[in-house]
Formats: C-alpha cells, sequence, structure tokens
C-alpha cells in the first residue's frame, strides 16, 4: 500500500490491519520518511480494514480507512473507493455551547476500538471554536459505573482539549447507559462543572451495545433541562434505545454503524447536524423580547395655549420608531398617542386645551417592543385673547359681522347689540394686511352699513358701529345670507382670495324664510358661520346655520344683557378658527406631492411612493393610522427622498396614508390615500418526524402564522417515486404517514392553505425503519476439544452483519466474531476444552442491531475427544 506524506512535520505513522471476522488485528509503527509498505501474513478470502494515520509528539491525525481482500491465487480485491478521508465541517463562528461527550467505555468496545472513539470526539470538538466564552467541552465515561473524564471549565484551548482526549484511558465493565445520562444530568451540565445559563446544551452519546438498565426516562429529564441529544450506536447498539434516548427528530439526531471503522462514514453528517443544532438553540434563546434602551433629557419649549414643543436624546438601541403619550392631568381624561421614527427627536403637540397640564411620556419601540418611557409635566398657557387673535403677525382675516335690526329686537336692546361689537371687533389687529371688518343689517331686506374695504382703522369702525341706524322690519336670515355671499364677500367691495372668511351672524328670533339652503352655500364658499341665537332665537335653526361642530359655533343667551357671558369664549372660537383656516390657506399655495402609490403590500407592510413638490422641499412628513380608529403614526424623510416602506402594520387592515411636503413657510395640503394590507401567510415550524414504525412516521410542526384553512402533506421517497399528499384541518399539529416502504428516507413538505393561497412550505426529510428481526433455529455441531460450529436461519431484513458472540457460561471475558450478512455459520476456534459457552447471534443493521439469538455450546474434553476418534477410526 502507498500513500501521500502529509505537508506538516511528523513523526511517523501507525497503520492498523483489522480482520473482519476472528482473528488478530496487526499493527504496523512506519517512519515519517516511509510513503508505502508491504502487508504480509494476510489470509486469502478475508476481508481487511485497513486504518493509517500520522502523529507527531502530541497528537496524531484523523485516520484513512481502506478495505481489501486477497483472494485465493494471490490477486488483490480492492474496494471501489480504496480509502475514504474525512474533510471535517466547522461550525459558524456565532456556534457557542455547552457540550458534553457521553462515552461507552464498557468490554464489548475494546481497546483497540476505543481510539476511534476518541478520534471522532476530537473531529467534532474541531468543529468548535475553543474557549472561555466560546464553546466549552467536557467527557464522561461510562460502564459499570460513571466517571468524569474531565468538565467544561477544564481546558480553554483547543491545543489542550485535543490533547486531553487523545489521552483517555479506556475504562471497561458492563454497559449502564441509563445510571450514566441520569449522572450527565447531576454532574455534567451544572454551573460547577462548567455550564452556562443561556447557552445552547449539546450532549452526544457513544454506545456499542444495549444497556443493561433503562434509559427513556434519564434520556427525557435530560432534554427537559434544555439539551439537545445526539446518539450513535455502533456494532449492538440497540436501535429502539438510541431514539429513546435522542432529541427529535430522531433523522437528525440517531446515527448507526456496523463497525468502529464505519465512524468516519457518518463523521461529517453528524457533525453538521450538531452545528446547526447549535445555530437552532442560538436562534431560540435570541428570539425573545430584547431589553430597549429608552431616549433621554426630555425637555419643553415653545409652550402656547394650544400647542408645545417635546425634544429629547436618541435611544442608543437600534430602534423602529418612538411613541409619545400624551395623558391631561385632568378626571376621566384618557392618553392620546403619537409615533414618530427612528430619526426623529423632536415633536410639535398641537391641538392642546388651554391652561392645561400635561403628562408627557416618551417610549423607544423596537417594532411592538416599547423601553421604559421618559416623562415629563407641562402645562399649557391660559389663552389671552389679544395675544392670540390680534397679535400674530400671520393673522389675515375677512370679517362680516351679520346683525338682525328686526322691530323684535327694539331701541334699547339694539344699543347692547352694539356695545357686544364693540368687544368683538377689539379683538382684531384692523388693517388692510390683517383683518376687515365688515357690518351688514338685515330685516325684511339686508343692507351694508360699510363694506370690508371701507375702514382701515379701528377707531373708525368702532365710531360706525356706535353710530349706525336701526332699521326695523321682519327677519329674513335666508335672504341676508345670500347677499352676503353675492354682494360682500366679493372682490371690489374688499374680499380677499387666500384669506380665511368669517361671518359673525346675531339673531334674536325665528327666521321668516328658507335659510337652509342660503347658509349651505355660503358655507360652501369657504365661510365660517358663528351664530350667536338671543331670546327668542331657535337652536335648530342656528346649528343648521352655523359651521360644525356646534358647541364652538353656536352661542345662545337668554337676553340682551348676558352677551358679557358669552364675548370671551366667542372671541376666542372665532380668533382659534380664523389662526386655523389662515394655516390651510397658506398650505394651500405651498405645492404638494402628487401621485400617491402603493406596492410591495404584504401582510404586515407596504410601500408608499409619491411624485415630488416644487424645488424647495425640505421635506416629506408620512402620517398613516387605521382607516377606521387606531393610533396615528408619524415620520419624516429628507427631500429628495419619495418612497418609504410602512412596516408593523396589521394583517387585512385598511390604512390611511398622507404625505405633506415641507417647505420653510410651513406644510402643504396633504395627499391622501388608502391601502391594505394581505392576509398573514407564512410557514409551519419546527418540522418534527417521530414514531417511526417500517412502514409509517409521524409528522408534526408549530403552526404557521394567520387564519389557516388546512395544512397539506406532501411526501415522496428521496430515491424517487410517487409523490403522495394528505390534507388535514387548519388546527390540526400532526398527522402519521401509513402504508409507507420500510427503511426508505422520504422528503416531506407542509403547506399552510389559506383563503388567498398556500403559504411557504416548511420542509425537510422523515425515513422509516428498517425491518428488525433475529436469526432463527441456532444449531451447533462439530465439536471438538478446542471448536464449535455454529449455524442459524438468516434473520428478517438487509442485515450488514452478524455478531457473534461467546462466553464461558462460568464467566470470563466474552469473545466476538463478526462476519458479513451473507454468511450464515462460522466455526469458533481457540475454546477450552470440556467447557460449556454461551453463545449469541446479533444481526447488525444499518440503523443498529436486531434481536439476538442465544444458546449453548460445548467443547469435548480431551477423553470424550479420544473415544470419539477412535471409533471413527474403528469405523
Amino acid at each position: 500500500m502507498s500513500w501521500q506524506r502529509p505537508a506538516e512535520r511528523i513523526r511517523g505513522y501507525k497503520i492498523t490491519i483489522v480482520p473482519t471476522t476472528d482473528g488478530p488485528a496487526k499493527e504496523l509503527d512506519l517512519p515519517a520518511s516511509a510513503t508505502q509498505t508491504v502487508l504480509t501474513e494476510l489470509v486469502p478470502d478475508v476481508e481487511y480494514v485497513v486504518t493509517i494515520l500520522s502523529y507527531d509528539e502530541l497528537e496524531e491525525s484523523l485516520p484513512v480507512f481502506g478495505q481489501l481482500t486477497i483472494q485465493t491465487g494471490g490477486r488483490v480485491m480492492t474496494e471501489e473507493k480504496k480509502f475514504v478521508t474525512s474533510d471535517s465541517p466547522r461550525c459558524s463562528i456565532s456556534a457557542v455551547a455547552d457540550v458534553v461527550f457521553l462515552v461507552d467505555g464498557s468490554w464489548s468496545v475494546g481497546r483497540t476500538n476505543f481510539k476511534y472513539i476518541l478520534s471522532f470526539m476530537s473531529s467534532l470538538a474541531s468543529a468548535f471554536d475553543i474557549g472561555e466564552d466560546k464553546t466549552r467541552v467536557g467527557v464522561v465515561q461510562y460502564s459499570s459505573d460513571t466517571r468524569t473524564e474531565f468538565n467544561m471549565n477544564k481546558y480553554y484551548n483547543q491545543a489542550d482539549l485535543l490533547a486531553a482526549i487523545k489521552r483517555i484511558p479506556y475504562k471497561g465493565g458492563n454497559t449502564m447507559t441509563g445510571e450514566a445520562i441520569d449522572y450527565l444530568r447531576k454532574n455534567a451540565f451544572v454551573q460547577t462543572a462548567g455550564a452556562r445559563k443561556g447557552f445552547p446544551k449539546i450532549a452526544v452519546i457513544i454506545t456499542d451495545g444495549k444497556s443493561q438498565d433503562e434509559v427513556e426516562i434519564p434520556a427525557k429529564e435530560l432534554q427537559n433541562l434544555g439539551v439537545e441529544v445526539f446518539t450513535l450506536g455502533i456494532k449492538a447498539a440497540d436501535a429502539k434505545e438510541l431514539k429513546q434516548m435522542a432529541s427529535l427528530p430522531s433523522l437528525k439526531h440517531v446515527y448507526s454503524v456496523p463497525n468502529f471503522d464505519a465512524i468516519v462514514q457518518v463523521q461529517n453528517e453528524i457533525i453538521s447536524q450538531v452545528c446547526s443544532g447549535v445555530d437552532e438553540q442560538l436562534s431560540d434563546i435570541t428570539s425573545g423580547d430584547e431589553v430597549v434602551d429608552p431616549p433621554s433629557d426630555l425637555f419643553v419649549t415653545e409652550i402656547s395655549s394650544k400647542s408645545m414643543k417635546i425634544t429629547w436624546k436618541a435611544s442608543p438601541s437600534q430602534i423602529t420608531g418612538y411613541r409619545i403619550q400624551l395623558t391631561p392631568m385632568l378626571a376621566g381624561s384618557k392618553p392620546q398617542a403619537v409615533n414618530v421614527g427612528p430619526k426623529t427627536t423632536s415633536h410639535i403637540l398641537k391641538d392642546l386645551s388651554p391652561d392645561t397640564e400635561y403628562e408627557i411620556n416618551v417610549f423607544a419601540m423596537k417594532e411592538l417592543t416599547a423601553s421604559e418611557p421618559i416623562s415629563t409635566l407641562e402645562k399649557t398657557q391660559a389663552v389671552k385673547i389679544r395675544v392670540e387673535c390680534s397679535g400674530g403677525v400671520d393673522i389675515k382675516a375677512d370679517v362680516v359681522l351679520l346683525v338682525d335690526g328686526s322691530y323684535s329686537i327694539g331701541v334699547a336692546n339694539f344699543a347692547k347689540v352694539r356695545a357686544f361689537l364693540e368687544v368683538l371687533v377689539k379683538s382684531f389687529d384692523i388693517s388692510p394686511n390683517k383683518v376687515q371688518i365688515s357690518l351688514v343689517q338685515y330685516s325684511r331686506d339686508p343692507f351694508t352699513e360699510f363694506a370690508l374695504n371701507k375702514f382701515d382703522k379701528i377707531e373708525d369702525i368702532l365710531h360706525a358701529i356706535n353710530t349706525f341706524p336701526y332699521r326695523g322690519g321682519s327677519t329674513n336670515t335666508g335672504k341676508a345670507m345670500t347677499f352676503v355671499r353675492e354682494k360682500v364677500f366679493v372682490e371690489n367691495r374688499g374680499a380677499r382670495s387666500n384669506v380665511p372668511r368669517v361671518m359673525i351672524l346675531i339673531t334674536d328670533g325665528k327666521s321668516s324664510d328658507a335659510f337652509k339652503d342660503p347658509s349651505q352655500k355660503l358655507r360652501n364658499s369657504d365661510v365660517e358661520i358663528f351664530a350667536v341665537g338671543v331670546k327668542d332665537a331657535v337652536r335648530t335653526e342656528l346649528e343648521a346655520i352655523a359651521s360644525p361642530p356646534a358647541d364652538t359655533h353656536v352661542y345662545t343667551v337668554e337676553d340682551f344683557d348676558a352677551f358679557q357671558r358669552i364675548s370671551f369664549e366667542l372671541t376666542q372660537s372665532i380668533c382659534l378658527r380664523i389662526e386655523q383656516e389662515t394655516e390651510k390657506i397658506k398650505r394651500k399655495s405651498l405645492t404638494p406631492a402628487s401621485n400617491l402609490e402603493f406596492s410591495e403590500v404584504t401582510s404586515n407592510s407596504f410601500r408608499v411612493t409619491w411624485s415630488p413638490g416644487a424645488d424647495d422641499v425640505l421635506s416629506y412628513r408620512i402620517q398613516y393610522k387605521v382607516a377606521v380608529g387606531g393610533e396615528e403614526f408619524i415620520f419624516t424623510v429628507p427631500a429628495p427622498t419619495t418612497t418609504t416602506v410602512l412596516t408593523n402594520l396589521f394583517p387585512e387592515t385598511t390604512y390611511a396614508v398622507s404625505v405633506e411636503a415641507e417647505y420653510e413657510e410651513g406644510w402643504s395640503t396633504p395627499l391622501n390615500g388608502e391601502e391594505t394590507t394581505l392576509e398573514v401567510k407564512g410557514a409551519p415550524r419546527n418540522l418534527i418526524v417521530s414514531d417511526e414504525t417500517t412502514d409509517s412516521f409521524k409528522v408534526g410542526w408549530s403552526p404557521a402564522p394567520g387564519n389557516v384553512l388546512r395544512y397539506r402533506i406532501d411526501y415522496r421517497p428521496v430515491a424517487g417515486g410517487e409523490r403522495k399528499e394528505v390534507t388535514v384541518p387548519g388546527n390540526e399539529r400532526a398527522t402519521t404517514l401509513q402504508r409507507l416502504l420500510s427503511d426508505t428516507k422520504y422528503h416531506v413538505s407542509v403547506t399552510p392553505e389559506y383563503h388567498s393561497g398556500p403559504g411557504k412550505a416548511l420542509k425537510g426529510n422523515g425515513a422509516t425503519e428498517e425491518i428488525l428481526g433475529e436469526p432463527r433455529n441456532l444449531r451447533v455441531s462439530d465439536p471438538s476439544t478446542s471448536s464449535l460450529k455454529l449455524s442459524w436461519d438468516k434473520a428478517p431484513g438487509k442485515v450488514l452483519n452478524y455478531l457473534v458472540t461467546y462466553t464461558p457460561a462460568t464467566g470470563g471475558e466474552p469473545k466476538e466474531v463478526t462476519l458479513r450478512g451473507n454468511i450464515t455459520s462460522t466455526v469458533l476456534k481457540q475454546l477450552d476444552a470440556g467447557t460449556t459457552y454461551s453463545l449469541s447471534v446479533n444481526p447488525l443493521y444499518r440503523s443498529g442491531a436486531g434481536s439476538a439469538l442465544n444458546g449453548e455450546g460445548t467443547t469435548l474434553d480431551g477423553k470424550s475427544y479420544f473415544t470419539t476418534e477412535l471409533l471413527k477410526q474403528m469405523e
């Protein structure tokens, strides 16, 4: 045999030649300079497993395996793949875990085979980055009793760990696996042994035979600690026990090989699945709610009677936005909330109540998770009419006073009307560039006392109010409102475009003509109507005339002496509406965004896109909320950005969206639209295959999100074959697939189906069990003083090997012979004369051992053998 020399510096090579049937193993030790050797003294027609590894002063390499057979006549027959090398995978850098090996050190393993286990453990440990704050590894060996070889807090670098694994001595004894698992739970995965809270936990159990005690309950208790258990069975390991000890699904956690030298054939798959298991555990550990750091340094500025500005320092966490909660400190008041974007650190709170204290809370939000709030208390200013209405440099309006001058008022009360009008007029800053006043008196017919452009000084207006005559007549309110619309709010009488228009009606009785249509047309021409009723005025009529809402636009008093009681509230409402209308008009002059479109709609998000406003846009403010009720969310994006994605939305919900362009002069009118999110559709999670039999297995899953109508389960053999499917109701979480082929691996997918179609499929694999059985009809023949011949009938299924074990009935170390699966007889040699032996023939399958066929046989003693031979000769 020959090989290539490794690149690393080595001391030499170790070669092991082991027959697959009974016979002694051979070992060769060659110098580092060797690249070939001759294998001698081999028996014809016997299959040998050949292993070669290199070593230096500290450790050995992973072994390379091959098989050969010398046929009678000297020709060497080798397998198609003469040597199998192991290029072991590595876990991701982030894969950090607590890993403990539970190693079978019973007599049935054997000292030579124990090295294969140590080599496998080294390969798996090498897949991780070892360190105190990285992956930690411990080893526990068991047989009749259990001992810790070293804990997870013993070795914190890979070189020391691998050297320690190589030095583990072989123990010997019986196979008490259940007791060993219980020991693992109590002594290995504990803080004193190096186990850490919040880290993935992995146990790898390696065994070569059936346990002599119960394993299922200790294994479940270990898994209940959060330990993910993998099992590797070798030779006569019991297939059922391997599944009882391992985590689900069995296909990812249970492995079995017929010989120790075959471990390398499944080694890479085990390492990959262990790495994947660590990654999945890490994902589960970190998927809980994260702590979100709150913002800081909340303070309030620019306080007025109706607004205030709040500013804060940003949260250091990666967040999705801020929630501002505002609660008036009044009995029965409910908190209001507004949501802003993650880059926003200031916000103006508007439409507040004057002279009211508010509690302000600001939360940092990561999707639906909120930080602790930062809080403050602040009070709005009391209303000052002159400051509110005449002090603002941007307050502009055309105001018409429509005064009832009918006979029912009388001369005495008319003087009181003049006094009330004087109070109203003094609330405004009169000039051609600010507020203009017109006075119209009506009874049967309306009459303009002075037009909007008549006076530009407050003194002149007050003089006109105190001197205009009382005219008398009927109460034609409808006719008067038509006159105001057609003859007063017109350009040639001083009316201005893009200026708020207000009419204040003062009347003491019921209208003598139709008023609903004239009032509607006046309101439709953008005139804000306030109505003041005195004495016999009908409130329902006033509410039909005035602009909504009635509680701020309709005022009634019992007599003309009570005007003073309503003057403060009325002038406050008028000034507020003028201010609001001024803001609206200003916004209309600013070019808004256009062409609002929605795309990339999902169940919890959609993209909003718009065409830009004018070239001098500073930013865009996006506001959105559930169309019918719900909190309002606000955030801004800088120009020239014209698209954004709204996230964390509710499924199957219509959202009202508006986009406003910001200029130096203020905000434009909003561009409005609506979009509806889709139904929640997704994939199930955590595919679990369990309860495997030779013709069925159970498929389980965690539910998919949303309203699932049903689940469709598709399955077919991996090697090819007919695709089949079953469906179960949407509230089901598992189903059993039946009438499957034995010893077959299947592709399985679970797809949720919704009203709007299928969701994403959860895919995985399952496998039916092999047909495991036992040989029949054990026959012992041809006894001699040192040998017995054993024969049996073939076990069912695909037997890879037969493991023949023989032990003196009086006790002693068992011996064994491994035969190919197509051989059903063997001769046991080098036995003691006159000795009864306990015999066992155990079929070995790919997935583990079947049931053993037991019996006894006795060799001849010397005297019996002499008599037998003499009789043969005489015959």
